[in-house]
């Protein structure tokens, strides 16, 4: 495992340097005779190759062809040694180096972010969270402490995830995510101490944020609440109901995945927000041209007051704040938005 962060290069350096030793050790050993041991060649070949110069153990005085089986085993067991340290050098400046200007130019990119998601800890739940703005081409940051998340994001095939290294409790970290023009923030660590200081850190910072929490332990819900967040996820409590519904209506289950989770599949459950300008306001979702958007469905949709509407019926009334749930592609989605927004009135 450890061997394959390091590169080809070195390696064959190093496979180069043992080769080296080997071939001076048994050199050495031919030239010293019986009289001299293997440990005595080895010694002979270290203090060659690294020019420390402590002695001839071997005795060299009456020997010509150990002189010069010496004088070109110096340059090519120094040179080879001295070109080894050379390319550590060069590998850990590169490596450096590179870390710097992808932290800069990440630095940049963040500075510029508005309308992107925040998530605070990247565990496994963390990561799933990130995965899934991924897939659905939001933007995001992600912060976590330890830099190495960077290397977990291209394991998963998550491209360049822009990533904020430092503690999400610290309203500097929260700033550098850019949380002022940020639209969500979730607070993904596996602490629930941690989670209550980030939502109400987020809050105060953001007042008009949409904070998700996750939380371990049920009786922590309502402290995340009251720190600020909008919803908590409570992990044991979803994983309980998931378990049920496997059991009891394992087709409703596997659809909502598909839906949800399935990279494959085109069709998401997506959410769409009547702007107050919208001018399908007072008007009834028949009026809508969904012929020109392709096969978006309308499954349910929730008033400002938060009462439900399910499956709508063409009668229904728009109304300012209103909330849609669709099945849809995310192209069909992003021209519903573009229509209720009254930038068109038909798909084209």
């Amino acid at each position: 495992m450890f061997m394959r962060h390091i590169p080809k290069r070195l390696i064959s350096i190093l496979a180069i340097i043992v080769l080296v030793i080997i071939i001076g050790t048994a050199g050495f050993k031919i030239i010293g005779g019986k009289d001299k041991s293997l440990l005595d060649a080895l010694y002979m070949t270290a203090i060659t190759i690294t020019t420390v110069g402590y002695g001839d153990v071997i005795g060299l005085d009456d020997k010509p062809f150990g002189k010069l089986f010496t004088i070109i085993f110096v340059f090519i067991g120094a040179g080879t040694i001295a070109y080894l340290f050379t390319t550590l050098a060069a590998y850990i400046i590169e490596g450096e180096l590179r870390k710097v200007f992808r932290r800069r130019k990440m630095e940049k990119h963040i500075s510029k972010m508005k309308g992107h998601y925040i998530i605070c800890g990247i565990g496994m739940v963390g990561l799933y969270v990130v995965h899934e703005l991924f897939l659905t081409k939001k933007p995001l940051v992600a912060i976590d402490i330890d830099e190495n998340k960077l290397e977990l994001f291209k394991a998963h095939d998550l491209g360049e995830v822009d990533l904020v290294v430092g503690d999400a409790t610290e309203n500097e970290i929260l700033w550098k995510a850019m949380i002022e023009h940020a639209k969500g923030l979730f607070a993904t660590t596996d602490s629930d101490n941690d989670n209550i200081v980030i939502s109400l850190t987020a809050r105060q910072l953001n007042p008009s944020l949409r904070i998700i929490s996750r939380c371990n332990d049920a009786k922590n819900i309502d402290k995340i609440r009251r720190a600020g967040a909008d919803e908590v996820v409570a992990l044991n409590f979803i994983g309980g109901l998931r378990m049920a519904s496997e059991m009891l209506r394992p087709h409703v289950t596997k659809f909502l995945d598909m839906m949800l989770r399935d990279k494959y599949s085109p069709m998401r459950v997506e959410e769409i927000h009547v702007p107050a300008h919208s001018p399908y306001i007072g008007k009834s979702v028949k009026e809508i041209d969904f012929k020109g958007i392709g096969n978006l469905l309308i499954i349910a949709a929730r008033k400002a007051n938060n009462e439900w509407i399910y499956n709508p019926y063409p009668d229904t009334i728009i109304e300012k704040d209103m909330r849609m749930i669709i099945i849809s592609t995310p192209e069909e989605k992003e021209l519903l938005v573009t229509i209720l927004s009254g930038e068109t009135k038909k798909g084209a």
